[in-house]
């Protein structure tokens, strides 16, 4: 009997587990520039909405590929939404300056707006990595999601806030979420949400999740 090692089932795993840790350096390494950050988000992306389907190809190539490619579009994308965030933590701050019920509904409401900014930007970039559309087609087809599929959409935002605020809990916590961080950190919450982003999809490409 030949014994292929390819098809053992922990030597898959571990090969998963290998090119998440390079795509989770390289997604740091591309992100340190900061203004790069959307660009690099939108290549990890590319490569994890087609590692979740076992379609990934070579994952070098492919991330580098896609950084460029989605460059530009990515990259301004991501200042606005820098921009956005700035607005959004200045008017938030100051509703927390007003006083009584006034000022709880304005930071409640600020709070709403948060939300839908967040969950805009956490579509944005894989709707970048899987779909060709302008800026403007991509921010709406974002905000259409994450109306139209709002469990998916907390449950994504989850992911991520829960992750972030896990790692700063405490020092002990952050102590330990550093190294996680640093080796798979941002590639595995990808991968959970390129999972999740395979059934939001077929709002788009059906029910088989054939695409483009």
């Amino acid at each position: 009997m030949r014994f292929n090692l390819a098809d053992n089932p922990v030597t898959r795993a571990l090969s998963k587990i290998c090119d998440m840790v390079c795509l989770n350096i390289l997604w740091l390494v591309c992100c340190i520039p900061i203004v790069t950050i959307g660009a690099s988000t939108t290549a990890l992306y590319s490569i994890m909405l087609k590692m979740v389907k076992n379609e990934e190809g070579y994952i070098f190539k492919g991330f580098f590929k896609a950084f460029k490619e989605n460059f530009k579009q990515s990259t301004i994308m991501w200042l606005l939404f820098v921009v956005l965030w700035i607005v959004w933590w200045l008017d938030y701050n100051f509703a927390g300056s007003l006083p009584g019920t006034f000022g709880f509904l304005f930071r409640a409401l600020f709070l709403l707006l948060g939300f839908v900014l967040l969950s805009v930007m956490i579509y944005a970039f894989p709707l970048t990595a899987r779909y060709v559309n302008p800026i403007g087609a991509t921010l709406k087809n974002a905000l259409i999601l994450t109306v139209a599929k709002l469990p998916y959409t907390f449950l994504m935002v989850i992911v991520i806030v829960a992750s972030i605020l896990g790692s700063l809990w405490n020092t002990v916590t952050f102590m330990f979420a550093i190294p996680l961080w640093l080796l798979v950190g941002g590639s595995l919450i990808a991968w959970v949400n390129s999972w999740i982003l395979r059934r939001v999809f077929t709002i788009f490409e059906g029910k088989d999740g054939n695409g483009q």
